[in-house]
């Protein structure tokens, strides 16, 4: 609709036109109380009536200005011009929903883009172990364990890219228990055994005899993701596990991350310069892990040095029991 009707504009300024006509039914029944002319009677009421007509008529003109202005205003669905000094409540709850939508929607978009991002990267890494097998398979004799080394690579990202959809969800199902961290760390290091092996790393980890509270699914699936980050980087070395006060260390003595890659490895897709010199990493498990651990309330910290080896610190001061 164009212009404001006079049915709506009625019904919006009812107040102030029932005013009106109490006005004109008072000044005409005062004149017949008193017993005034009736000309005179007639004479007062018709002019205020005019009077109060052409009121209706200049507050239509301008009310209908504004509803015109509004409406064109909503259509073109800029909202911030031209009303932007506009004090009505309507205007000020539509630019905030608008807000609030464009802000979802960014978010949206960047979800969906790092979405985006995530599987292009994974998709050109599963590619390696696909390879690698189907050359394997070829040879006349098939060692078994190098076939399951790379299928353990393959189950290895199609779990990330699972986790990450569940990471992602808005319905993500975390149970909050008490657990037994110790149990927790073996079973990861239990699954990590062969690849371990394969590179001949040895395993350090001492019980802490402590609990804490928290989902122990994604907890271990944020474990695995820094063993697994552990050994793609170190080889005839060690990974060990320690609770030091209220953090949990997870050190390996691999080769070391530069200090100028430092400050991003939890930022997603970011390999740094070891990640593009090997070659192995998609530069995903360590910002699944922060992810993880912030949903946990488990923030992670990480110190390394070149050729020395990296630490990983998870805070496990929210969840100590």
């Amino acid at each position: 609709m164009s212009h404001l009707s006079w049915i709506d504009f009625f019904r919006r300024e009812k107040m102030p036109i029932f005013f009106g006509i109490f006005v004109f039914v008072y000044i005409f029944l005062s004149g017949w109380i008193f017993q005034l002319d009736f000309s005179y009677i007639l004479y007062i009421s018709m002019m205020y009536f005019l009077c109060f007509v052409c009121f209706l008529l200049f507050f239509y003109s301008k009310r209908n200005r504004e509803y015109k202005e509004m409406m064109e205003w909503i259509h073109r669905k800029d909202y911030e011009l031209p009303l932007k000094e506009n004090k009505d409540p309507l205007v000020i709850l539509i630019r905030n929903l608008d807000h609030e939508n464009t802000h979802y929607r960014n978010e949206e978009e960047k979800k969906q883009r790092a979405l985006r991002e995530y599987l292009t990267i994974w998709t050109h890494q599963i590619k390696s172990p696909l390879f690698a097998l189907r050359l394997l398979l070829k040879k006349e004799e098939i060692n078994p364990r190098d076939c399951e080394k790379e299928l353990f690579e393959m189950e290895e990202y199609i779990q990330n890219i699972l986790g990450y959809v569940r990471l992602e969800s808005d319905s993500t199902d975390y149970v909050f228990q008490v657990h037994s961290l110790d149990e927790m760390v073996r079973s990861t290091i239990r699954k990590y055994s062969i690849p371990c092996i394969g590179k001949n790393n040895r395993v350090e980890f001492s019980n802490t005899e402590r609990k804490i509270l928290t989902d122990s699914k994604w907890f271990v699936f944020l474990l695995e993701q820094i063993v697994s980050n552990a050994i793609k980087y170190t080889e005839n070395g060690t990974i060990s596990f320690a609770l030091e006060r209220e953090k949990l260390k997870i050190e390996d003595s691999g080769i070391g991350i530069i200090p100028e890659d430092l400050p991003r490895i939890f930022d997603p897709g970011y390999t740094g310069y070891n990640g593009r010199l090997e070659k192995k990493a998609t530069g995903l498990g360590l910002s699944l892990a922060k992810s993880i651990g912030f949903s946990l309330r488990i923030p992670l910290e990480a110190k390394s040095e070149p050729k020395v080896g990296t630490k990983i610190y998870l805070d496990l001061s929210n969840v100590l029991q």
